[in-house]
């Protein structure tokens, strides 16, 4: 077992010769499904819009180039460059399902790594929405998160900040998880209590709500023009069971809080913005992995609660999809 620098989370590796096997097996028959059997046209939402990355993403780069140094790096250019050398070599659908295949068989099989006692837990994760939207529609971020927890589970310190630097070139908001992270080591290592830890994610929460706009247009960024920064109609659905969620972490005690800082962090500040702005959500989204993994080390009751709680908002998340096209990740045409 390996303790992670700051609340990174414990990566036990468990499991023998014939578990990885099957494990590897289910994440490329996962991936297999994601990146074969969906439409590779616009029935699916922002499929186009990736379909021209994977053919024009040359054109594209050299517009932020010419913007200037930050709009360069603001504007995901490892993400631009994966598309430009894979365009070398393939057509722009199978780039796309190139992109997919990777991504999300990299992420089921990290997943399914982490904690073998509950394997089907594990395998429900997968099918978690904020999970699996990400490489069906939010594919440049689906990629960003496959870099990042090739990071979170690395146990050279200088190959994990390359990976967590690299996944911030590929989608924006790791900039942001970067930022919690670091924020979440420097309380934890100033030992600060969980109430004033809460306290100042808040504050920076609330910074962000409403300066985020500003620091987007500042730094040249595309979602400066893809977002109005401000709120959303929300059912309030997810801010319940995330909430209770972080209620149970707060009742687990000073010791887990500690171990799990940085989801707790994330917890408190996608709460905290949950009102405010619409983009924090995305945000959230990108490490939702990390705050599941995380929840499976609560004990006793807590553990059964998360549990059930997590089967009913999936299934109702799921309910509440069951009539939009291709489950809410269609454009209907």
């Amino acid at each position: 077992m390996v303790i992670l620098t700051g609340d990174r989370k414990n990566y036990k590796g468990e499991g023998g010769a014939f578990y990885k096997f099957t494990a590897l097996l289910l994440s490329f028959l996962y991936a297999f499904l994601l990146s074969y059997f969906l439409p590779m046209d616009d029935a699916i939402k922002d499929r186009a819009n990736y379909l021209v990355y994977a053919g024009g993403s040359d054109l594209i780069i050299l517009r932020y180039i010419s913007g200037g140094v930050l709009s360069f790096v603001f504007n995901e250019p490892i993400w631009l460059s994966i598309n430009i050398f894979l365009s070398l070599f393939f057509a722009p659908e199978q780039v796309v399902s190139f992109v997919i295949f990777f991504s999300a068989s990299v992420t089921a099989y990290l997943i399914l790594q982490d904690n073998p006692r509950f394997f089907l837990f594990l395998l429900f994760f997968l099918i978690f929405p904020q999970v699996i939207g990400k490489y069906v529609v939010h594919l440049r971020q689906g990629l960003a998160i496959s870099v990042f927890l090739l990071g979170w589970f690395c146990l050279s310190m200088k190959l994990r900040w390359l990976l967590f630097i690299s996944a911030s070139l590929i989608h924006a908001s790791f900039f942001f998880i970067i930022a919690l992270y670091i924020l979440s080591v420097i309380t934890r290592k100033l030992n600060f209590a969980i109430d004033l830890r809460s306290f100042v994610i808040f504050i920076f929460g609330l910074i962000v709500s409403f300066g985020l706009g500003f620091v987007a247009t500042l730094l040249g960024a595309r979602q400066s023009n893809e977002y109005d920064f401000s709120a959303a109609e929300v059912s309030g659905l997810g801010f319940i069971f995330w909430l209770g969620v972080l209620v149970l972490y707060w009742l687990q005690g000073r010791e887990f809080t500690k171990r799990h800082a940085f989801s707790m962090t994330v917890l408190v500040f996608y709460l905290t913005t949950y009102f405010f702005i619409e983009v924090t959500g995305r945000i959230f989204e990108s490490v939702v992995i990390i705050v599941l993994l995380s929840s499976l080390e609560l004990t006793n009751w807590r553990k059964k609660l998360f549990i059930l709680a997590c089967v009913f908002f999936v299934f109702l998340s799921w309910l509440l999809r069951i009539n939009q096209p291709w489950l809410g990740w269609g454009t209907g045409f």
